[in-house]
């Protein structure tokens, strides 16, 4: 049987100084994968920009465990549309 490997965010950034309890995931979303190249003029947040923002969401929440992917999808959602408001 193959062995995977699951790469995560390292979550040593500034968790322990915001008051949340260390060793807990920010942000956990695996990277995409490109199929197709994106329409004109269509401009997407960064994988880095998108782990910021939720980590700063699940900080904003009090570091609530078990809601990375609801915190990612949230900060994707606050990105695109800061992009498409400029």
């Amino acid at each position: 049987m193959a062995k995977s490997s699951k790469k995560g965010v390292s979550s040593t950034s500034s968790a322990s100084s915001s008051g949340c309890a260390s060793g807990t995931a920010v942000a956990t979303a695996p990277r995409p994968t490109v199929t197709a190249a994106p329409s004109a003029g269509a401009v997407k947040p960064s994988y880095e920009q998108i782990a910021q923002r939720a980590a700063e969401i699940w900080k904003k929440k009090g570091c609530l465990p078990g809601q990375d992917e609801q915190n990612w999808l949230e900060a994707e959602r606050q990105l695109k549309a800061e992009v498409t408001r400029k």
